[in-house]
């Protein structure tokens, strides 16, 4: 099914963009921090971005073929998720990677309520379990990374 709201593709696009992000900055986390716990964490955060990714390709990937007038990736702005992701994935330093992944999910959250407002998801009730979980997650997930060894 073709997605025809221009906003709500903006809105999946930015999603989807964030969550490749994501996905390369948790598995960078995967690969740097010793615990064991902590690992567990963050390969979640990537298989979830992972998941939501696969499914907005089909989507995505449907709602172009044949448009009169795609909106490109390119349209979509960059917001503040897509900023902190950025500057962790350039990042060396764990902490900063961290706290740029506490940001970016911050304003992650807000992009899944913004577009699981205005998305009618008849047809796409796959997705909105993914998003739904994914927000559920993100808004459960908080850690003292203080009493963790870098």
């Amino acid at each position: 099914m073709k997605i025809q709201s221009e906003e709500t593709l903006k809105c999946l696009i930015n999603i989807f963009k964030i969550n490749g992000y994501r996905i390369e900055v948790y598995k960078k986390l995967v690969n740097t921090i010793y615990s064991p716990e902590l690992k567990r964490s963050f390969q979640n955060q990537a298989d979830e971005s992972a998941s939501i990714v696969e499914k907005l390709n089909h989507i995505l990937d449907e709602s172009f073929e044949n448009s009169d007038s795609p909106v490109l990736f390119e349209d979509a702005q960059i917001d503040q998720s897509q900023f902190y992701f950025g500057m962790a994935q350039a990042s060396k330093n764990v902490r900063t990677i961290l706290v740029s992944c506490q940001f970016g999910d911050e304003f992650l959250i807000k992009s899944y309520q913004k577009i699981l407002a205005i998305f009618e998801f008849e047809a796409f009730n796959p997705l909105k379990e993914c998003l739904t979980t994914h927000l559920s997650s993100l808004k459960k997930m908080s850690f003292d990374y203080d009493n963790y060894a870098f």
